[in-house]
């Protein structure tokens, strides 16, 4: 189903290291009003699906508004993206759910809480991030834990999995970092997909086993034979993004992938396949892809 995807402004309550916001971006938020046109001219185009996003999207004072809103016109289904910790005072996250949001996707970031606070660079936020995974499990609410692929976290994808999955959760999705923005210069933490491949069949074979959905974002389905119902593409679904700066397809966008090797013309899954992220193929160029 076609889905809008509001980054509703780049501010955070976070400073993580990997992070692809510049100082200046954090200052930019969209209008409210903005919003509300930009919700209204999506259902009216047809889209039923809504995600709010950001930067950090539970800070923005709006939401519960804006979700309330998106239900009045028709949107199914609502998705949060969100590192979390505001779930932790359990009445904001009963809000949200008695506003209509249905899907919760939390970004973990790193896999110990040592790292973790390490990485979003705010002291005792690992304990929040806990309470709030526990909230939305004891609710019922099925989260989604996102979960960023750097080169000092991608072997440790199945210890990662198993710290949440004891808590409730069984549905994980596995994101190559971005160089985008603030985030460009960190090449040294972008992995060579050839190398995190064999964590990600490990971790898909450990969630046949349990029952679990581990789905691997941005890995081309070439590079991992025989598990290719784990891997989705962004771009490969229609979606609309709305940002402060502007409004735009994520088909063909710089975060989607679009870059493909003269190989890959002959694939057979070319057409379900965006290709590579524009960023890695500068990194590491095109020659990993293995075209079948």
């Amino acid at each position: 189903m076609a889905l809008l995807d509001v980054v509703l402004g780049y501010d955070c309550n976070l400073g993580c290291t990997y992070c692809t916001i510049t100082p200046a971006m954090r200052a930019r938020a969209l209008p409210v009003e903005r919003v509300a046109a930009a919700i209204s001219q999506a259902h009216t185009d047809g889209y039923r699906d809504i995600a709010f996003t950001g930067g950090e999207p539970t800070i923005f004072e709006a939401l519960p508004r804006l979700v309330s809103y998106a239900k009045r016109l028709g949107f199914e289904h609502v998705k949060v993206a969100s590192n979390g910790l505001r779930y932790a005072h359990e009445p904001y996250l009963d809000l949200l759910v008695k506003c209509g949001v249905d899907r919760f996707h939390v970004s973990l970031h790193a896999p110990s809480d040592a790292a973790y606070d390490a990485t979003v660079r705010r002291e005792g936020a690992a304990s929040l991030r806990r309470l709030a995974v526990e909230a939305l499990v004891r609710r019922g609410l099925d989260p989604t834990a996102d979960l960023i692929l750097k080169e000092d976290t991608y072997r440790e994808i199945g210890p990662w999995i198993a710290s949440p999955r004891a808590l409730g959760v069984r549905r994980f999705a596995l994101w190559l970092l971005s160089l985008t923005d603030q985030a460009s210069t960190l090449t040294a933490e972008l992995p060579r997909m050839t190398d995190v491949a064999p964590y990600l069949i490990a971790a898909f074979d450990e969630a046949r086993q349990a029952g679990d959905e581990v789905l691997s974002l941005h890995v081309p389905r070439c590079l991992l034979p025989g598990y290719e119902e784990h891997v989705r593409h962004p771009g490969a679904d229609r979606v609309r993004v709305v940002t402060p700066d502007d409004t735009f397809e994520l088909k063909g966008s710089r975060l989607s992938g679009g870059t493909f090797p003269d190989a890959c013309g002959a694939c057979r899954l070319r057409e379900s396949c965006c290709g590579l992220r524009r960023d890695y193929a500068l990194v590491h160029g095109v020659a990993e892809v293995r075209p079948s």
